[in-house]
């Protein structure tokens, strides 16, 4: 039975050869390491498209992607597999607003989108609804939904080079516009449409 290679050349970036190479193997050592690991790339990729699925069922809102991919343009440090700490540091940037004027940009108010009650005239990103939705994932979900983010920024990467090295710090008015622009809600849509995974609904936070 013939066998499509296009997914795996796609998703893992090896050569078609080399996997035809690797599938001659399965009928003349099944225990040979590369036909083991063919297998286990065959399984990854329908796992994937299960997951993606499943994340087709989520509340899944534009805004939740533009908090959570600023979040890792700016500071792409943290380990995402350790979600509980993926989640502190999500909060912590939350609150990480400043005062000096490149955060009274527009982009930066749709960063920090919440005025605070208590009369400081601070402003924090509208976390808690995204706390509650990556709460909701399995561990699968999770790790998907975060390298689809990923695979975005790369996107991103190629048409912003920031002079910045601390947050908006620095960063000019005609910097900041592009970055409005790139990181704009029919920005990420485009992005995300074919994947299906946006829901269409308007923020009840909003």
């Amino acid at each position: 039975m013939r066998f499509s290679y296009k997914k795996l050349v796609d998703r893992f970036k090896i050569p078609r050869p080399t996997l035809i190479e690797w599938q001659k193997r399965t009928k003349q050592d099944k225990q040979n390491w590369r036909v083991n690991h063919l297998n286990y790339l065959r399984e990854q990729l329908d796992i994937e498209e299960l997951t993606l699925k499943e994340l087709r069922n989520k509340p899944i809102l534009v805004e939740d992607i533009f908090l959570i991919s600023v979040f890792l343009f700016f500071d792409a440090k943290y380990d995402f597999m350790d979600i509980e700490n993926f989640k502190k540091e999500l909060r912590a940037f939350a609150y990480s607003n400043r005062t000096s004027v490149e955060y009274r940009h527009d982009f930066a108010r749709k960063i920090w989108s919440v005025e605070l009650n208590d009369d400081s005239g601070r402003r924090i990103s509208n976390y808690q609804p995204l706390i509650h939705l990556l709460d909701s994932f399995t561990a699968s979900q999770f790790a998907l939904f975060i390298r689809k983010i990923k695979q975005f920024l790369i996107e991103i990467e190629k048409k912003l080079e920031p002079s910045h090295t601390d947050l908006l710090d620095g960063i000019t008015w005609q910097e900041l516009h592009m970055y409005d622009k790139t990181f704009s809600d029919k920005s990420i849509k485009k992005y995300f449409e074919d994947l299906g995974i946006i829901n269409n609904q308007k923020s009840l936070f909003s």
